[in-house]
């Protein structure tokens, strides 16, 4: 097979600085989203070191040694699609709603960052001019064919400069769990800056330190995720490139997501965002010593795991994976148990058909998965334990039971 193409950074993506702690070692991991077929099961699958660093200056946390991103969503046939996610339109809805009530009048153009196959620009197609950026070719076709203008490249300095060129400046610009993807975000931020019209606001959802560190997660650790941040950093960075943080929050996506806003022109810091920086201050998120708490409880969910897992299977209990998810990869692999299930069941059909990297165990649906049920699921998308449970009240009633790695290892039922 073709050898993957990495990056070794040797400074610090926000600051430049060459001076880290080591955060965590995950040890070696497959890319979670090359899930690979039938015909090409023969192949030995490839794996990177993940090692996760913190900025001694400026306090990122991130990976210093990546797989280029090229590699992710240019070189494949990228797999994760915004709309087979359960209830995530439901979730964008008010989201959207909140953006437009606050910042945008008709006519306005909007540009999503990371768009995907446009499951939260469809919200605003109607009334604004849009345009919607990815690098995922397979995806972007997906959101044309829903009637969103999208282009299929990574959002940068010089591509703003064109799109203000055709299109005018941005009244809002926004990125949902993207923009840690990026390797570049000194380029990313210059291009925002560019974009952006003089009374435009931008708007990162991203994956939040402190919701990592409180709840003990690690599933947002893998090869996809360069970064991952606080408000603090943020704050500091936008700075640099003459924007101002004025308001944040922290919502309930991807298991705890920080929702930051920035502008050019000076707004009044609202008291949501005073609240949750000093809150950051109070519980010391931003020190390398949150940081060794984080690796200790980590170390510790993942063994607590694996001796669950070895415990039913000792006991002739069938495990599945309940979702064939990028976050599950990770959980899986820090126990070692991936090859310990019988099957994932997923519900996205790109998924199935298709077997895990390395492991490789299938993927089928949940249909299928009906005529041989396990006595256990894993929930490898934790952040959607309460809706999968919710929907699964017959395989409950039936004697099923599921685990779910979600602060700490619980069963449900008990």
């Amino acid at each position: 097979m073709t050898k993957l193409k990495t990056i070794s950074n040797k400074t610090c993506r926000m600051c430049e600085s060459k001076k880290f702690a080591k955060v965590i070692d995950i040890g070696r991991h497959p890319l979670v989203n090359s899930l690979v077929s039938k015909k090409d099961l023969k192949f030995k699958d490839p794996t990177f070191p993940i090692k996760v660093w913190q900025c001694i200056e400026c306090k990122l946390v991130q990976l210093k040694d990546i797989v280029d991103a090229n590699e992710i969503y240019k070189n494949v046939d990228y797999l994760y699609f915004s709309s087979d996610m359960p209830g995530l339109d439901k979730y964008f809805k008010p989201y959207a709603d909140d953006l437009k009530k606050r910042f945008l009048k008709q006519n306005d153009f909007v540009v999503e960052i990371g768009c995907n196959d446009g499951i939260m620009l469809n919200f605003f197609k109607d009334k604004y001019r849009t345009l919607g950026i990815d690098p995922a070719t397979n995806v972007v076709l997906r959101a044309l064919r829903k009637g969103i203008t999208a282009v299929p490249l990574f959002f940068s300095s010089r591509l703003a400069e064109q799109i203000l060129n055709e299109w005018g400046p941005a009244k809002l610009i926004y990125g949902n769990n993207c923009i840690a993807h990026l390797d570049n975000l000194k380029d990313l931020t210059k291009g925002v800056s560019k974009l952006l019209s003089k009374d435009g606001v931008f708007v990162v959802e991203c994956n939040y330190w402190g919701g990592m560190v409180e709840n003990t997660n690690y599933s947002l650790i893998y090869h996809d995720h360069f970064s991952y941040f606080s408000a603090q950093v943020w704050v500091k960075f936008a700075k640099k490139y003459k924007l101002n943080v004025f308001d944040a929050i922290v919502t309930p996506a991807q298991g705890g997501s920080l929702r930051i806003f920035l502008s050019k022109n000076k707004r009044k810091p609202s008291k949501r965002l005073k609240i949750l920086l000093d809150n950051e201050n109070k519980t010391r998120l931003n020190s390398t010593y949150m940081s060794t708490i984080y690796r200790k409880n980590v170390l510790n969910t993942s063994i607590e795991l694996k001796k669950l897992v070895l415990y039913l299977i000792k006991k002739n209990k069938v495990i599945a994976g309940y979702g064939a998810a990028a976050k599950g990869m990770t959980i899986l692999k820090c126990s070692n148990i991936g090859n310990k299930l019988k099957y994932f069941v997923d519900d996205s059909p790109a998924k199935q058909g298709l077997y895990s990297p390395v492991d490789h165990v299938p993927i089928i649906s949940r249909r299928d998965s009906l005529k041989d049920q396990p006595d256990y699921f894993i929930i490898l998308a934790p952040n959607y334990s309460d809706v999968i449970i919710q929907k699964e009240k017959s395989y409950i009633k039936k004697g099923g039971k599921f685990i779910i790695p979600k602060n700490g290892i619980t069963v449900y039922p008990n």
